[in-house]
């Protein structure tokens, strides 16, 4: 080709030399280079930077790469605990990535709102930090109904000695264990760590029947699958909303 448009005097075309690059619009050398790493079987071995899985996916949306997108998307996923969620949701939302979303989010909730900054508030935008703190504030009611309410000891195990001493030390031990674990102000631990801590206590009056028999009823989990359901529950609206495809 090139070879014939020499012949036939014409003007020199774009891809023969360095000094005559193809131009693609909207596309830096970057992350063209990017694209070969990975469609020549050159894909590097470190990490990639944010910016740099930015562009790729904007490269794989804006010349419909979807093979390399996949690949993209695997990418994030495997690194996602080096970057910060509001990061992965900004991502996410800007190209329709919903592969990505559901673990953001989740993160983004246990991520207390004074460690956010300006810059984070930016990057998830109004939806998602409005929904986030509705979210977080509803968690944190339930959290103090958890630790405020025990589960009621309904019936006694036969071992049990002592049931109007076993109901009053089952609900100390629970405020002052449970609650305190749940509640603390410095170190807040989440539900399945404060029940694996509430464990090692001392129960006291408690029958080892009973304290049996209530470990089965808390780990079904009743209560604190309610806060899981609802943080699902608040992904799945703010994906279906601001994320045009969810597929990848």
């Amino acid at each position: 080709m090139f070879a014939a448009t020499e012949s036939a005097g014409l003007e020199e075309i774009d891809g023969k030399s360095d000094e005559r690059p193809i131009h693609l619009a909207g596309t830096t050398r970057e992350m063209f280079e990017l694209f070969l790493e990975h469609t020549f079987g050159r894909a590097r071995a470190g990490q990639y930077t944010l910016e740099e899985l930015s562009n790729f996916l904007h490269f794989c949306d804006m010349y419909q790469c979807s093979h390399t997108r996949k690949f993209v998307v695997s990418r994030i996923q495997s690194t996602r605990y080096h970057f910060h969620p509001a990061q992965l949701i900004n991502l996410a939302i800007q190209y329709n990535t919903g592969a990505i979303f559901p673990f953001a989010f989740k993160q983004l909730v246990n991520t207390p709102i004074t460690q956010l900054t300006a810059q984070h508030r930016q990057l998830l935008g109004n939806d998602v930090f409005t929904s986030l703190v509705y979210v977080q504030a509803a968690l944190e009611e339930h959290r103090r109904i958890v630790a405020a309410e025990e589960p009621k000891i309904l019936i006694h195990t036969s071992d049990c000695q002592d049931p109007v001493g076993c109901n009053e030390d089952w609900h100390a031990i629970w405020w002052n264990g449970m609650a305190r674990f749940l509640l603390d102000g410095r170190n807040p631990q989440p539900y399945r760590e404060a029940v694996k801590r509430f464990k090692d206590l001392q129960f006291g009056r408690v029958s080892g029947g009973c304290k049996e028999l209530m470990f089965k009823i808390i780990e079904q989990g009743a209560a604190f699958n309610h806060a899981e359901q609802f943080v699902e529950e608040a992904c799945d609206r703010l994906a279906e909303k601001l994320i045009f495809d969810s597929s990848l």
